[in-house]
């Protein structure tokens, strides 16, 4: 029916109430993007669902992992110092990324520590100082990916299952696929008292584990000057920031907006400030460190506001945040990294934008969150793999293709829409019930102007239509009728084959 733009028309229409104000306009969008939200939440719809490919990351471990083959004939070794917190190895491995094992537990000499930060593919940091026997050589030493975080735009997990795709039927292990994992309690967990550390090929169950949570940036500044081919003269830009811990993207911070200078093009830095307009960094790694320093793992993440006149520095509507892409500003397209997102690291306090093609209109949308993401520990701890990947360089064709072992389950999620912010955006929900959300929204304001009987009648024209969305779309389990078998005679039964309910795709 509608999109942004046709929503606010019609309630400016049914209201008879048209002002041509950018800040009505903005007022309105919040409204309707409230209604919007609230209708998405009533209940758990069929088309407000999403399903991807769970991948399950077995253990990293010295016969398994190293830059160059798999099981190498000398073991990846640890250097281990008692009472630091830093852990070298003497092999970079593909697979120890900030993504795959910041925040995961490190067992060495039988005793598990936390992944405080990955430094790179061969040091790591811990929460706490190593309290064992210190040694060059060390091989005791395992990496786990214990819990996994469901994607940003989750509300709610609603199946995780090891099924028999992507993988044929061919690889060992493959088939019969296991099935569906059993969602656990904390409460039952701990009832049970299942073992923390037990692994398996396949997981049984997950458990609910607390929320991880990544916290809120603050603000910034923003400079710019002469260089390069960067953005042109007098233009404007807004620009905010966020924290990334473990992959994970944190509430934003306050944004700010810039004008350029008359002579371009202009390089464009962004600083990141407390409140109280501190440099916001974390100081480097220190021998004496007994805990992990202030800010110590958190990298920063840089946005600007795509629905923005650059021209004038006027918004156009709400906020749509994008990342910049290119973090080495390189001016040549192919490169194995232009479509990488801007992140600076923990220890820097500022990140400069040298070229223009550093923001596109296809570039990532940051999803509104609050910073909270729903973890999950999967019961056993799959430590198992279907594929082998072998590392390939990079040569002068094609980039490098890391080492890694591939096992994965399908996982369906009830996901949070993303905001309607440009006038184009359309409501990702049936169409012949968009007018749900303009009666929500009349509702809210007739009730705010005091007319609490056009709110009232906008109230019952939307708990009817709500009716007719529940019957049609809402999710519901799945009705097993068993009718009665048909006989024949000799004693004889028409068979029912049970291995009919399947497809090929």
């Amino acid at each position: 029916m509608a999109n942004l733009k046709a929503l606010r028309e019609k309630i400016k229409n049914i209201t008879d109430y048209t002002p041509q104000l950018q800040q009505y306009d903005e007022q309105l969008d919040e409204l309707i993007n409230d209604a919007y939200q609230h209708i998405w939440s009533e209940k758990r719809w069929s088309w407000a669902t999403k399903e991807y490919l769970f991948k399950f990351i077995p253990d990293v471990l010295p016969t398994r992992d190293t830059d160059n083959v798999i099981a190498p004939a000398t073991e990846v070794r640890a250097q281990v110092t008692k009472g630091s917190r830093q852990v070298t190895f003497n092999f970079g491995m593909d697979r120890l990324t900030k993504v795959n094992f910041e925040g995961q537990p490190i067992e060495i000499q039988n005793y598990e520590y936390t992944i405080s930060k990955v430094v790179s593919t061969s040091e790591i940091l811990l929460d706490i100082p190593f309290h064992g026997t210190s040694s060059l050589v060390d091989t005791t030493w395992t990496i786990k990916r214990r819990y996994y975080d469901l994607p940003q735009d989750s509300i709610e997990l609603l199946n995780l299952s090891h099924r028999d795709i992507p993988n044929s039927n061919s690889g060992t292990g493959r088939f019969p696929p296991y099935g569906q994992l059993i969602g656990l309690m904390p409460r039952r967990d701990e009832q049970l008292n299942l073992r923390m550390d037990y692994k398996a090929s396949y997981a049984e169950a997950f458990v609910w584990s607390p929320s991880f949570f990544v916290p809120e940036g603050q603000t910034t500044s923003l400079s710019s000057e002469p260089a390069g081919s960067g953005f042109p003269a007098n233009g404007y830009i807004e620009v905010c920031w966020a924290f990334v811990r473990d992959g994970h993207v944190g509430a934003l911070s306050e944004p700010t907006v810039h004008q350029f200078g008359a002579i371009g093009p202009l390089t464009l830095t962004i600083s990141f400030e407390s409140w109280d307009a501190q440099p916001i960094a974390a100081d480097a790694f220190q021998s004496f460190d007994t805990s992990p320093t202030q800010y110590e793992g958190l990298d920063k993440i840089v946005f600007w506001n795509a629905n923005f006149n650059r021209t004038t520095g006027e918004r156009l509507g709400l906020p749509v945040w994008k990342v910049f892409n290119n973090p080495t500003g390189s001016a040549v397209r192919n490169t194995t990294t232009y479509l990488n997102p801007v992140i600076a690291a923990d220890t820097a306090s500022s990140v400069t934008i040298t070229n223009f093609n550093q923001i596109d209109p296809g570039n990532e949308v940051y999803v509104e969150i609050d910073g909270q993401y729903n973890r999950i520990r999967p019961y056993p701890r799959v430590d198992a793999w279907d594929e082998e990947v072998t590392q390939k360089p990079a040569d002068l064709v094609t980039s490098k293709v890391p080492q890694d072992f591939l096992r994965e389950g399908v996982a369906r999620y009830y996901y949070k829409p993303p905001t309607l912010a440009f006038a184009t955006d359309s409501p990702q929900m049936p169409h012949e019930f968009h007018q749900l959300i303009v009666y929500k929204v009349l509702e809210t304001l007739y009730s705010k102007s005091g007319q609490d009987a056009k709110s009232d009648m906008y109230r019952r024209r939307y708990e009817s239509e709500m009716k007719q969305l529940k019957k049609r779309y809402a999710d519901h389990i799945d009705s097993m009728v068993q009718r009665g078998q048909f006989q024949l005679g000799g004693n004889r039964w028409f068979v029912y084959d049970y291995a009919s309910l399947k497809t090929g795709g």
